[in-house]
């Protein structure tokens, strides 16, 4: 009888085990979920898509399913960055699927009517002929051509969405686009932009691809002279197919581009849904240079024409080096720079709290400075700017010369009191 308990209680044991390990799923890799602060639980996403020139393109509009009374709208308006408008979201590669920023649906958080809309670009991710069938640029020349992209699709896809204001996020590629956007589109909603957001941007593709190779500023002018060596070689060679190159590329992308390794879902599923003939054709071979069709792109000399408030974010280990950001802070009226100090040029997702609390804050200072009317408060955004500049100018000095009375104390001075590294912004 004991026997017979015993034996019951061992078989127990061993089912419980056995239960526990079947019921234990092996990780696989981070979620973008979790690693996005303060993400809601209540987000409901509405999925479409709009045919244009004989592709459906594909979005995902995300907003929050429970709507707060007027008072405490008003409270929490009081208190919080709160976002009224809808936020469109351009991605980046070109053809690298809208995936990766999904950490940016937690703007949809910040109101009650906020909406932060996503879209895979025509070719590329969901937004192909079939399922999963890959859209070539020779059936589809179109799609090497700028213009399209920033003219003709996302104008076409603002009036299908009935959008009266709104703001632009766009991230790498998706910043050439919504610069292309502000400057050149002549639809009739360009009146409704309310901001931009700029997130690792450049705005000159020659310029950035030299600013990488600075001595003091650049990524890979910091790497070790045998690993510039090879990347110079490889490159003057055009050995672009060879596993050297291939093997280089993957360890620099957590140096500069993804610093949050192993990679999380939403990123590789962008990986798996580019197209490279568009990416290729585009952006060039090099994964160090521009050499495609956006070679010669350059819109610096135009960037005073952007009369809206744009915020400029980068990391501080970007591919978009400092040296490229704050070019384009000097040369628009009306902007604000933010670096992210843990990130590659995927902010958000090496940073993603702190990136979507800064463009929070941006876009709730543009809209309370709007007033509700059709007036942007540029105004409000200069002061600000220039404000932010002689504070720091006073601060400096202050650390100068705070440095300098040490100095005499100690008996030695330092000529180190003045920091201009990547903090300053």
């Amino acid at each position: 009888m004991k026997f017979a308990v015993l034996c019951a209680i061992v078989v127990a044991v061993f089912s419980s085990a056995a239960s526990s390990a079947e019921d234990q799923q092996p990780w696989k890799q981070w979620s973008c979920d979790e690693l996005t602060p303060n993400l809601c639980d209540d987000l409901q996403v509405e999925s479409g898509s709009l045919v244009i020139r004989s592709i459906p393109v594909k979005y995902w509009r995300y907003s929050r399913k429970e709507t707060l009374s007027e008072k405490e709208a008003e409270e929490k308006s009081n208190v919080d960055s709160t976002i009224s408008n809808p936020i469109i979201v351009l991605h980046g590669g070109p053809s690298w699927p809208h995936s990766y920023l999904l950490p940016l649906r937690q703007l949809a958080c910040r109101g009650t009517t906020t909406e932060v809309i996503f879209y895979d670009q025509a070719g590329c991710g969901e937004s192909t002929i079939q399922q999963g069938e890959s859209v070539s640029p020779s059936h589809h020349p179109h799609l090497l051509d700028p213009a399209y992209y920033s003219e003709e699709e996302l104008p076409a896809l603002i009036d299908h969405w009935k959008l009266d204001k709104y703001h632009v996020l766009g991230h790498s590629w998706g910043t050439i686009l919504a610069q292309d956007f502000a400057l050149n589109s002549k639809n009739t909603t360009m009146g409704s932009l309310q901001s931009l957001v700029l997130s690792g941007p450049l705005s000159d593709a020659q310029s950035y691809a030299a600013a990488q190779w600075d001595d003091k500023e650049g990524n890979l002018g910091s790497l070790p002279p045998f690993v510039q060596k090879r990347i110079r070689a490889l490159e003057g060679e055009k050995a672009y197919d060879t596993p050297e190159y291939e093997a280089i590329d993957n360890a620099l992308t957590t140096f500069f581009t993804l610093r949050t390794a192993p990679a999380p879902d939403c990123f590789t599923a962008s990986g798996e849904g580019i197209n490279k003939d568009i990416y290729v054709g585009m952006q060039g071979a090099s994964e160090f240079g521009v050499s495609g069709v956006l070679g010669d792109w350059n819109v610096t000399g135009r960037l005073h024409e952007i009369d809206i408030p744009v915020l400029l974010t980068h990391g501080a280990f970007d591919t978009m080096r400092p040296s490229i950001v704050k070019k384009m802070e000097e040369q628009l009226p009306h902007s604000e720079r933010v670096l992210l100090p843990h990130s590659g040029h995927v902010s958000m997702i090496d940073d993603a709290g702190m990136m979507n609390d800064a463009v929070a804050d941006f876009l709730h200072r543009v809209e309370r400075a709007a007033g509700g009317s059709d007036r942007l408060g540029h105004d409000f955004l200069a002061r600000g700017k220039n404000e932010n500049v002689v504070d720091h100018n006073l601060m400096t000095w202050v650390k100068v010369l705070v440095a300098f009375v040490a100095g005499l104390v100690i008996g030695r001075l330092s000529g180190n009191g003045h920091d201009v590294g990547y903090s300053q912004v």
